[in-house]
């Protein structure tokens, strides 16, 4: 229920109609809630055992058949209500989904529907009781749309068709069931072992790991939290090639790949993003996980600060970050104070203003040369002072 086509071309994932960067999906997913994914795990597993059909089940077992299904169907809900905000399923699915007392209602054999056959009791748009309602199928035939799940009595069973529609039943119960399951089971994994592999490994360095960085990373990852990329279970579909178009309408060689699930997309996407510099992040001063679309390594995220008069966390952290270097790093002291001098030198009109910015490419030159140790601290301080 929940498998999809992706196409792979550069950095870019296409899915559906939808263009996207690779590892910019599993941003979605890093901030999920745990707990709230892990209670409607919960949930999903005992109404799947309540819900099967057995007819030789116990009195409190048909009883709350029906309290049953009304409980599953919220949890589904709930579920469905995660879809619809997080790619790419929000753009490939359709909302609202396939409600599971559809499913039932395609097996009504199996329950009480309230109609006298041997009398030919006769079924009609107007019929309501307390089991349904009546309505014309696409057939033209009138039937009783339950959404009162009783089973019916177990001495009422006849015949190898009702045994095998039983048979149908519960494997159409299951498999709506662990598609679900499944999905959250994905979600889990992805907290549980791309977000400590992205937070803390990944970027560990604050800057862009080599192809030995991320080989050294990723081993220690995987020595230290038990394998867990090892034991992920990760599978395709199915695999090959396919053409499609850019947005310039020009054709491209894509792979195609069919997942069975996010986390095996995760997977494959993670690592075919790190190559290329596409990556998550996690933003130093409010916490949250941000994209890198290549080029520049990024420590801090766009989004607004409350409360800073519209300053982002790019530019407050950014501050902060030259703030505590210029308190902490001989370097950066030194290139402060001499940035102070020249400027109140050209703000008293001693220098001009292409002087000034001829003497900061300079000093910036110089001051980069000193941090990678290129000249001394000596050299560096006696010429920044010039």
């Amino acid at each position: 229920m929940f498998s999809f086509s992706a196409y792979f071309w550069n950095s870019d994932v296409y899915i559906g109609r939808n263009k996207y960067l690779s590892n910019e999906i599993l941003i979605s997913y890093l901030t999920l809630d745990t707990t709230e994914l892990r209670i409607a795990l919960d949930e999903l597993t005992r109404y799947k055992a309540a819900l099967l059909i057995d007819f030789e089940g116990s009195y409190n077992y048909r009883k709350k058949y029906n309290n049953n299904v009304y409980s599953a169907m919220d949890t589904f809900q709930r579920i469905d209500s995660w879809l619809a905000k997080l790619p790419p399923y929000n753009k490939i699915l359709r909302f609202p989904r396939k409600p599971f007392n559809d499913l039932l209602n395609e097996h009504s054999i199996v329950f009480e529907d309230g109609i006298d056959y041997d009398n030919d009791e006769m079924i009609t748009e107007d019929t309501v009781n307390e089991y349904g309602f009546g309505y014309k199928d696409d057939c033209g035939n009138y039937n009783i749309y339950i959404n009162n799940f009783q089973l019916i009595e177990f001495e009422h069973l006849d015949g190898k068709d009702f045994i095998q529609d039983v048979i149908d039943a519960n494997e159409e119960i299951e498999n709506y069931f662990n598609s679900y399951i499944l999905f959250i089971c994905s979600c889990i994994e992805v907290k549980k072992i791309f977000l400590p592999f992205v937070r803390d490994y990944l970027n560990s360095k604050d800057t862009f790991l080599n192809t030995y960085e991320i080989a050294e990373q990723f081993a220690k990852f995987e020595k230290e939290h038990g394998k867990r990329f090892d034991k992920l279970e990760c599978s395709f579909d199915s695999f090959g090639y396919t053409v499609l178009k850019d947005t310039d309408g020009k054709n491209i060689l894509c792979e195609k790949i069919i997942f069975p699930d996010i986390s095996s997309f995760f997977f494959y996407d993670l690592f075919s993003g790190i190559k290329k510099n596409y990556i998550p992040n996690y933003c130093r001063n409010c916490g949250k996980f941000f994209h890198i679309s290549g080029g520049k390594y990024l420590l801090y995220c766009n989004s607004p600060v409350k409360g800073k008069s519209g300053k982002t966390c790019k530019e407050l952290g950014s501050q902060r970050r030259y703030n505590d270097k210029c308190k902490n790093d001989p370097v950066w002291q030194t290139y402060n104070r001499a940035y102070k001098t020249h400027y109140a030198r050209y703000m008293k009109k001693r220098m001009t203003t292409a002087e000034f910015e001829q003497w900061s490419r300079f000093a910036s030159e110089l001051r980069d040369k000193a941090e990678k140790e290129e000249i001394t601290f000596e050299e560096y301080y006696e010429q920044i002072r010039k």
